[in-house]
């Protein structure tokens, strides 16, 4: 079994050829019953296949699902896995919508007539369609991303603090031509973040902070010695977003919401993290919060969390692990930022933004 996974790390990829081979063999076959005699082949045979290809499916769909949960994703292939899905829950529900309306009709006896299994025929053709751009998304992902062959995402180095002719650090807020950012912790990180976010809650004289240094390491630290509610964000919105943050709340009490796609103060997504060592994953509304997904991780030093947001399609990892995976509505584009409700120390070292296609 362990040399097995060494190299298919879960059993979606040794599935996935099932369907595809049933349904494409379903719909060749549906085309003979037009020229050979019903004795060699029939439409109930050819639905009998059918029935056994949207059972694969089916399976190999739900085991797609568990996949994804299993492998850390680069960045420019969170639409694709996001594509993906769509289109294998699509096929999903053609094949076997399409597979019950062939059931349907041998009941009512109506595929006896010549017509009705021409335009039934002509149906299951574009089921095609569908089986060709699942497999073309996931073949993307393997063969141009290596998702799932253990090759995903090299070690970067952080970039070398850039100095003036006056030796004086500059700002580490880096903005990209296309609006992405990176912000690596550094001297003017506290000067960074008056100037690139603003106060949906609270101010920034709340959370006191400071850059420090420990183990060679830059941090901003906000050090909270009363409980406080602060919500900062960016000046700008955005759509799909992939937000990946390094930060340390091991002395920190309290809760921590990566917020995106805020309208305000209470209209908003998140995942959020306890000092408890609860993950979960919303929409907070003036009305309610709903929490999409949510489970227990272990609160122990620096950690690395990534948000994705693509679509109705929402993903969380801590350490390149995927601990939260929900569906929802696709939200209004909006900004990102940080929520935080407690006290004690909160140290960050670096928050990159990253708009997915």
């Amino acid at each position: 079994m362990n040399e097995l996974f060494d190299y298919a790390p879960n059993i979606h990829p040794m599935m996935v050829h099932f369907p595809i081979a049933i349904l494409i063999l379903a719909i060749g076959l549906n085309a003979m019953t037009f020229f050979i005699k019903d004795e060699w082949w029939d439409e109930k045979k050819t639905t009998f296949i059918y029935v056994l290809g949207s059972i694969a499916a089916i399976i190999t769909y739900f085991t797609g699902r568990s996949a994804a949960d299993t492998v850390f994703l680069p960045t420019q292939a969170q639409s694709l896995l996001t594509d993906h899905a769509d289109w294998a829950l699509w096929t999903v529900m053609f094949f076997s919508i399409y597979t019950i309306i062939r059931i349907a009709l041998h009941w009512y006896k109506l595929l006896d007539k010549k017509s009705v299994q021409i335009t039934v025929f002509v149906l299951g053709l574009s089921g095609i369609l569908f089986l060709f751009q699942t497999g073309e998304y996931g073949a993307t992902m393997v063969y141009g991303y290596g998702v799932g062959t253990g090759q995903l995402l090299e070690e970067v180095e952080e970039p070398p603090f850039i100095q003036n002719e006056n030796s004086e650090i500059q700002s580490s807020f880096t903005q990209k031509e296309n609006n992405d950012w990176i912000w690596n912790m550094s001297a003017s990180s506290v000067n960074d973040l008056n100037e690139h976010f603003h106060w949906l809650q609270g101010d920034i004289e709340q959370l006191n902070p400071t850059v420090s240094i420990t183990d060679n390491k830059t941090y901003l630290s906000f050090d909270l010695s009363d409980h406080i509610s602060n919500f900062f964000v960016t000046h700008s919105g955005y759509e799909n977003i992939q937000v990946d943050i390094y930060l340390d709340m091991a002395s920190f009490t309290g809760e921590l919401k990566i917020a995106h796609h805020a309208q305000d103060s209470q209209n908003y997504d998140f995942v959020a993290l306890t000092s408890d060592g609860e993950i979960s994953q919303g929409r907070a509304t003036s009305n309610e919060t709903k929490i999409f997904d949510e489970k227990e991780f272990q609160n122990e030093g620096l950690k690395f969390i990534r948000v994705v947001s693509d679509g109705t399609h929402f993903r969380g990892y801590i350490n390149k692990e995927m601990v939260v995976h929900g569906h929802g509505d696709e939200p209004t584009a909006g900004s990102i930022g940080l929520k935080i409700n407690g006290h004690g120390k909160l140290l960050i070292q670096k928050i990159e933004l990253s708009q997915l296609k």
